[in-house]
């Protein structure tokens, strides 16, 4: 029994490492781009729903200044006009020990491309402005031809100019709450005044799908550890770029090695689960679980049990569930504890 515990322990830390490796995606859904007097362009990409609107949500100067405060650290006065730049503000532990991220300025020369959009339904073109882009934050990018540019921005007064792009943006009806992402441009004046110059949904990734998935488990049930494969459909729900709710069904084998054999009970589960976070790349999901004893081997269980669990995702492959099993209605609950591994 030990050493079969000792195994799926071992699925459990390899997968661990697996899921906990990966960075941070950036994401692009709703983009709204400001075109700033002074030749630059700032984007904003976010959900923008009109309750989680930019005034609220979006501080550029804080950002600004601190990357301006750290670039001045680099002495470097101007950028070669002939070239286009990427620097991108980012953040990580150059130890595993430390226990505060290090903040990194990366800058790296890439091709020039210059894109202008000529919108079918009106008579305008409309251009980024600036050869180069500093990405402060997945949420935040600034375009810009000159050093001085940013710091000529950090004078504006942001706090009316996104006020003013929020009414400008939530005047005309409500095409931002429409299932798939937009784009707006935004022409930004010298009094801070905003004017929306053109917008147009895009095609979104489809979140409304059926996905079938497998996994495994480690469990403790009565003080013994048991372990567990299953199968799950899964019918999944969103809106725009973001997955929102999730109804499932899930078939599970629990390996019993309490009594000294190989016992094999079989459980029908039905769960539903909810996204609270507004990142794509930030899920935030919580999962109440019903699961029903179907074939009963060995005495680790009664005939008829039931059990409720509510689990939370901590990342896109592991999964905690404090669980309560009883029989008939909540008669002789105890508690259990499922690790959940999604393959």
């Amino acid at each position: 029994m030990t050493n079969k515990i000792v195994i799926l322990s071992g699925f459990l830390f390899l997968f661990s490492i697996k899921a906990f490796a990966g960075n941070e995606n950036k994401f692009h859904s709703d983009t709204i781009r400001m075109q700033m007097p002074n030749g630059t362009t700032i984007e904003s990409r976010s959900n923008y729903d009109g309750k989680n609107v930019l005034a609220d949500h979006l501080d550029i100067k804080n950002l600004l200044s601190n990357f301006l405060t750290r670039w001045a650290t680099l002495n470097i006065k101007e950028l070669d006009p002939t070239k286009a730049y990427l620097i991108k503000c980012t953040s990580e532990k150059e130890y595993i020990h430390l226990k505060d991220n290090q903040n990194i300025i990366s800058i790296k020369e890439v091709a020039v491309q210059k894109k202008i959009y000529f919108p079918v339904d009106t008579a305008i073109a409309l251009i980024i402005k600036g050869n180069n882009k500093v990405e402060l934050s997945s949420k935040l990018a600034i375009y810009f031809s000159t050093l001085k540019q940013l710091e000529e921005l950090n004078q504006y007064d942001f706090n009316q100019i996104l006020k003013n792009t929020d009414n400008e943006a939530l005047r005309n009806n409500d095409w931002y709450l429409k299932s798939s992402p937009f784009v707006a441009w935004v022409k930004i004046q010298n009094d801070n005044t905003a004017e929306l110059v053109h917008q147009n949904n895009t095609l979104s990734a489809n979140n409304d799908q059926i996905i079938l998935t497998a996994g495994t488990s480690l469990e403790n049930v009565k003080g013994e550890w048991n372990g567990s494969f299953y199968t799950k459909m899964t019918l999944q729900f969103g809106n725009k770029s973001l997955a929102k709710q999730a109804f499932s069904l899930s078939y599970e084998w629990m390996y019993d090695f309490s009594s000294g054999k190989e016992n094999i009970n079989h459980w029908v589960n039905l769960g539903y689960q909810r996204n609270f976070s507004k990142d794509p790349n930030k899920g935030n999901w919580y999962g109440l679980n019903l699961g029903y004893l179907v074939k009963r081997n060995g005495d680790l269980f009664e005939k008829d049990s039931f059990r409720l669990g509510i689990e939370k995702k901590i990342n896109k492959n592991i999964s905690v569930v404090p669980q309560i099993y009883f029989n008939d209605f909540f008669k002789n609950a105890y508690p259990g504890f499922k690790i959940k591994i999604h393959l």
